[in-house]
């Protein structure tokens, strides 16, 4: 682990990367491609962490 902290995507900004990825394949009426989805799974995985952090710092 490097030193210096980072601070990890908001869940709007990985919402927004999630809707880029759909709205490409859409434009190109083809589905999302292997890469896509595996983009996508992470992309998803850090959003639900990343609503769960926000939740817990708001209770």
């Amino acid at each position: 682990m490097s030193g210096h902290h980072r601070e990890p995507p908001s869940p709007e900004a990985l919402n927004d990367a999630i809707r880029t990825l759909w709205v490409r394949a859409g434009e190109q009426q083809r589905p999302l491609t292997s890469d896509e989805q595996r983009i996508y799974q992470v992309l998803v995985a850090a959003w639900a962490e990343a609503t769960q952090v926000e939740q817990g710092l708001a209770a």
